[in-house]
């Protein structure tokens, strides 16, 4: 059976919904499945591109593998133009034929739907019925094909009937049709008989700014709608709009692209605009369309309120605790087919991924950066409400292996899983009719488990090849991949300079803001920081040793005590950095105070370590009481160091176990500034640097420099420097 692909980002709505009945209608009909590349997340343009973004749209690299005699691209709903130009590139490097139902921008054919019938009609019924002599078309973007289209209806309709007209170009959203409610409650136009809208959002926005000025809808100024939208609907009041639009441009669309790839297909008899009457005209006695509207909206609430409970009831409290726990992939397909009744309508589903999903054993978060392969492997398939089988592996090309198989047109859903950027495969729903899938939270729960759980057993099976190399090796910590004490002693022996040596261990753990945990996680969170901090230090050509839960070793080069001494402590103030962010990206409660003692490295090694674990426990810091001006000092320069962290006096104070006055006395009394303008100067003098050496944005240099605000940063840079940060980076 023949396919035609449809490339959409997110399903939010019903508009998109109708297009792909639409679609699925004609296509069905004419024998064709009707696959939809589809996403959870529809990225915006002015987002930083980040993992999870990078995992979504992973999906449409399907394009270049599956076997599709058609494509029909969505592009006007893709927000970032970068993706509209890869799945472009990807389309023509495939030779897939292909109808671009958002224009021809992209270089593709496109289709046109007659619009401006409709809205004649419409406009006429305002006129005729309602005796509205004084109109305004509240338009699109200028130039836009659809706004010009429905502009021309209105036109020929007030034309028709001797009316007085005026247009405003909006722009389909919210900000111009406010401006426009604005304007008529000032009186810097006059107020017309109607409004007739190019949008169902603009004239919902037109209809809560004229009321909230207290203007009256239908009474003072009727107000209507294009494109049936649920929001038009739902509103108050109703909007008299036109619906069938999206559903009627899937029918042609892919009557078209059938013609196209040489087939022949009907188009349904049901797809028409029509006038969908609402209150907003004052039409009460039509309201047969609108009741039938808001049944669909009270199914629509009523589907987000059991979608919410079923989150809350099943999904937190059981599938994700369930895939946390599996031990192989057959227990995590088994949890897929005992939890898969959660998500509703669906026909059936298959669960593909990759063959090589394990991956390394050696690197468990490393993420592919191939294309699909030739061959995945079908985990688990699934008919609703019956027992799954796994198939095994299967060409890449068919997409999944039930439509390799004799079957009646099928309308499939593929959605990508994966773990931030760390892609696993795809999932694929098949329905009864588009209306019946939509993105919801259960849904967006359900992959993310999925994916999780493949995550998960990635790391195990890292956990058991680490466990063997350390029973082989016995030279290394099983936990953090450091050297044991074993290993450190084996290292020392080797070494042919003279080195420094320093143990560091948790004084205490101090709370942070309003995070809650029990203390034994919290304990057990503080030694993970700690960690990982002293591997990323490791990272600096330094070596590291877990010696015991609580306690590591890090040694360096030093020839005599004193530079051993001076080179631990700058080592300790990277360390407090590094645990600060990594504490304020977690949800750590706690953070971990560390502190630490350090000499040389001195034969018998095993003594050294000895006498040096003995200093560490006499030398922990009292909880009470002033540590004292070099604490200070330190403190200081790791402010100097990091200025973008969340300091504060508060935080200064609690790890100095003195007064926020106190501190600010001794601050300004040592260093000849207070401890603000200290902030401030170190943070100025990190935008310049950025400034100088990067291309961030503005906004992006006020957040890495610490700023929440970026106006605040503006101005402090300012006063700082005499220039704005733009003026001066014209200067560099």
């Amino acid at each position: 059976m023949k396919r035609i692909g449809v490339i959409v980002p997110a399903i939010t709505d019903n508009l998109q919904s109708e297009l792909l009945d639409g679609i699925f209608r004609t296509a069905s009909g004419a024998g064709f499945d009707v696959i939809v590349l589809t996403t959870a997340t529809n990225g915006l343009e002015f987002h930083i591109q980040n993992e999870i973004m990078e995992g979504e749209e992973s999906i449409y690299a399907l394009i270049e593998r599956a076997k599709l005699d058609g494509i029909l691209l969505v592009s006007q709903y893709f927000v970032k133009e970068t993706v509209r130009r890869i799945i472009s590139e990807k389309i023509r490097k495939a030779h897939i034929p292909c109808i671009d139902l958002g224009g021809t921008e992209l270089g593709f054919e496109t289709v046109t739907i007659p619009q401006d019938k409709a809205v004649f009609d419409m406009t006429e019924h305002i006129i005729v019925e309602h005796g509205c002599r004084h109109l305004l078309f509240l338009a699109g973007h200028e130039g836009n094909r659809d706004s010009e289209q429905r502009m021309q209806g209105f036109l020929k309709a007030v034309q028709a009937h001797g009316c007085k007209h005026e247009i405003f170009y909006g722009d389909f959203w919210k900000a111009r049709a406010q401006e426009l409610g604005e304007e008529l409650l000032q009186c810097k136009r006059s107020m017309p008989d109607a409004v007739i809208c190019a949008s169902d959002t603009m004239a919902v926005t037109l209809c809560q700014t004229l009321q909230d000025g207290g203007i009256a809808i239908p009474d003072d100024v009727i107000v209507t709608g294009f494109d049936g939208h649920i929001s038009a609907m739902s509103s108050f009041p109703s909007i008299t709009t036109i619906g069938g639009a999206m559903f009627y441009l899937g029918c042609i669309g892919a009557a078209k692209l059938i013609q196209k790839i040489g087939g022949t297909a009907a188009l349904p008899s049901c797809g028409t605009i029509h006038t969908l009457y609402g209150a907003s005209c004052g039409c009460v006695a039509r309201m047969t369309d609108y009741h039938a509207a808001a049944l669909q909206v009270q199914d629509q609430i009523r589907k987000d309120s059991d979608a919410i409970d079923m989150l809350e009831m099943r999904i937190n409290a059981d599938l994700i605790t369930r895939t946390a726990r599996v031990e192989s992939l057959a227990e995590l397909t088994d949890v897929v087919d005992q939890t898969a009744h959660i998500l509703k309508d669906y026909r059936s589903l298959q669960l593909c991924i990759l063959p090589d999903w394990d991956g390394d054993p050696e690197h468990p978060d490393a993420c592919r950066t191939k294309p699909f392969p030739r061959n995945m492997l079908c985990a688990i398939s699934k008919k609703a409400w019956t027992a799954g089988t796994m198939p095994g592996f299967f060409p890449t090309a068919q997409i999944i292996p039930m439509l390799a198989e004799p079957h009646d047109p099928v309308l499939l859903f593929v959605l990508p899983v994966h773990a931030a950027a760390q892609v696993f495969g795809y999932c694929a729903f098949a329905y009864e009719k588009a209306a019946d899938f939509s993105i919801s939270v259960m849904l967006f729960h359900f992959l993310s488990a999925v994916a999780s759980g493949l995550r998960m057993l990635r790391h195990k099976l890292y956990a058991d090849y680490l466990q063997k190399q350390i029973e082989e090796a016995s030279l290394y910590d099983m936990m953090t991949d450091m050297l044991s004490k074993k290993g450190l002693l084996l290292h020392l022996e080797k070494q042919t300079v003279p080195n420094g040596i320093m143990l560091v261990t948790i004084a205490r753990l101090a709370a942070v803001g309003t995070k809650r945990s029990r203390m034994t996680d919290s304990v057990m969170q503080s030694e993970l920081l700690l960690a990982n901090a002293i591997r990323l230090l490791s990272g600096q050509k330094l070596q590291a040793a877990r010696l015991d839960k609580q306690t590591f070793a890090v040694v360096f080069p030093a020839a005599e005590e004193a530079a051993a001494e001076r080179i631990a402590e700058e080592l300790m103030i990277q360390l407090e950095v590094l645990l600060r962010k990594m504490q304020e990206g977690s949800a750590a409660a706690f953070l971990p105070e560390p502190y630490f003692v350090c000499g040389l490295c001195e034969a018998p090694f095993e003594d050294c370590l000895s006498a040096l674990r003995e200093k560490l426990a006499g030398s922990q810091p009292k909880e009470n009481g002033f540590i004292g001006i070099a604490e200070l000092r330190r403190l200081r320069r790791e402010i100097r160091k990091a200025p973008e962290l969340d300091w504060s006096l508060g935080e200064l104070a609690k790890r100095l176990n003195i007064s926020k006055s106190y501190v600010q006395k001794l601050y300004k009394a040592h260093f000849g500034i207070s401890y603000m303008e200290d902030l401030i100067d170190a943070r100025t003098s990190m935008a310049k640097q950025l400034l100088q050496t990067t291309n961030l944005q503005v906004t992006e240099i006020a957040e890495a420099c610490g700023y929440r605000n970026d106006v605040h940063f503006m101005r402090q840079f300012k006063e700082k420097t005499g220039m704005s940060p733009s003026e001066y980076r014209k200067k560099r």
